[in-house]
């Protein structure tokens, strides 16, 4: 029996481990753009920047959770460290790549060992077709067949600014990929845009300033900077969030949120712990949300849930505010209206929330930080859009993600039904499960879509 992983990030090669650990299938193909398996994007290219998580969530195996932690304490550097000081660190990303790196060669022993064919392909699949008895996969170098097919494509790059004239995203001083800027090629002769606010826009901030930049960067977005740093570290809540209903509204649950964190705040506690106490839960309430609920999130209540959920550790947040009191980063909340690209650079138009008036800005340079695109239709993944047209998979309505089966991660084709043969991990489930980019979810979704391949073999 065959089966081939599309994407060899973190979440791809983790279902690898967990399939040869198993030893279900005799062969196990995993194909990647990139020529560095295990890591995934954000382990490449932010290495001296920290996690956004602690080091004792970071486990790559939900059976051991200590699994990261245990592997830190044995390096060289952490020998007389305390444990639980380490425990409670943000570690650098590079430290994180190099644990994946220890799994991913321990994968490939472990294959090894269990007669299981691993073939870990630096090849960009190009179409994929299904027959009576499976998949048939092609790439520029060769054609492949495959009995189980599974989509774990990862991140897709950011969508492009929604103005009119885009003539500008063809200019070599506009990075649609933040995640491959390439720092040394940028001079210091004129200003810098960054559009969006977010945790890949602090990333980009850290490495331009690693790399010498020290120009002015101006960074963009609808509700402009409110990242928040980890904080309430000793505090746990306790309450009613804790103890859902099976069904709950989303009415019923921004009122409970509400009161909770009025409670809390006459402590002076923010709501962070209560978005802690929700993290769990989040996807099961998410799939019971009737299409109404969800397009009301979205509208009304999307940005207020990234700033509590996605936070930094306050080394972060120091720097991203000294940026900010020194002047070296301006942080706009407004609405594009026009790029255009000049002899040194752009020329951008933007509508300023704070001031409701059009400004105009030179600057040198763009990088895009906006998030992935969920809209496969804008995407470039060749693949995605295939499956798409030839109705094997399904986007839900707020395109948000693909439509699966979040028991057995099947897709679901345009006529309804599951693909008996075709799953998909990670952020394609967004729409499905809304939380789904974590380590703590992924995790957990490559063991139990392991355990549903295996009992189906």
């Amino acid at each position: 029996m065959k089966i081939a992983i599309i994407g060899g990030g973190f979440t791809g090669c983790l279902l690898a481990r967990n399939l040869v650990e198993k030893a279900s299938f005799s062969e196990v193909y995993i194909f990647n753009k990139s020529a560095t398996f295990a890591r995934g994007i954000a382990y490449q290219c932010y290495e001296e920047n920290s996690l956004n998580v602690v080091a004792g969530k970071m486990s790559a195996f939900s059976k051991h959770p200590n699994h990261f932690l245990d592997w830190v304490m044995l390096r060289k550097e952490f020998k007389n460290a305390d444990r639980n000081m380490v425990a409670g660190a943000f570690l650098s990303r590079g430290l994180y790549g190099e644990y994946l790196d220890t799994i991913w060669e321990e994968t490939q022993h472990l294959a090894k060992h269990n007669q299981v064919q691993l073939h870990a392909l630096h090849q960009e699949v190009n179409t994929v077709s299904k027959n009576e008895t499976g998949f048939s996969i092609q790439t520029n170098l060769a054609s492949f067949f495959v009995d189980k097919l599974v989509l774990a494509t990862g991140n897709e790059l950011p969508g492009n600014p929604k103005v009119k004239d885009l003539q500008f995203t063809q200019s070599k001083r506009y990075f649609r990929n933040p995640w491959n800027v390439p720092y040394n090629e940028i001079d210091n002769q004129a200003p810098l845009l960054i559009i969006g606010n977010g945790l890949t826009m602090v990333d980009n901030l850290l490495n331009l300033r690693k790399n010498n930049f020290s120009q002015k960067v101006i960074s963009v977005s609808p509700n402009g900077f409110n990242i928040l740093p980890h904080r309430h570290f000793n505090f746990r809540y306790n309450g009613p969030l804790n103890h859902l209903p099976e069904k709950i509204s989303l009415n019923e649950l921004v009122s409970l949120f509400n009161k909770e964190n009025k409670k809390l705040k006459k402590f002076g506690i923010s709501a962070e712990p209560l978005i802690d106490a929700l993290r769990p839960k989040t996807q099961v309430i998410w799939q019971q949300f009737s299409e109404k609920e969800k397009q009301l999130f979205m509208s009304r209540l999307r940005h207020l849930w990234g700033v509590a959920r996605h936070r930094i550790p306050f080394v972060s947040y120091d720097f991203v505010l000294n940026e900010q009191i020194n002047h070296r980063l301006e942080i706009v909340a407004g609405k594009l209206i026009s790029i255009s690209e000049t002899k040194t650079g752009f020329e951008v138009v933007i509508h300023n929330r704070k001031r409701q008036k059009e400004e105009q800005m030179q600057v040198g340079y763009i990088i895009n930080c906006t998030g992935p695109e969920t809209a496969l239709s804008k995407t470039n993944n060749k693949v995605l859009q295939q499956l798409l047209a030839n109705g094997l998979i399904t986007q839900d309505l707020l395109k948000l993600g693909i439509n699966v089966n979040p028991k057995t991660f099947q897709t679901i084709n345009s006529e309804g039904e599951t693909e008996n043969d075709l799953f998909a991990l990670g952020g394609l489930l967004k729409g499905t499960l809304w939380e789904t980019t974590a380590i703590n979810e992924l995790r957990i979704q490559c063991e139990q879509l392991a355990e549903v391949l295996i009992n189906a073999n």
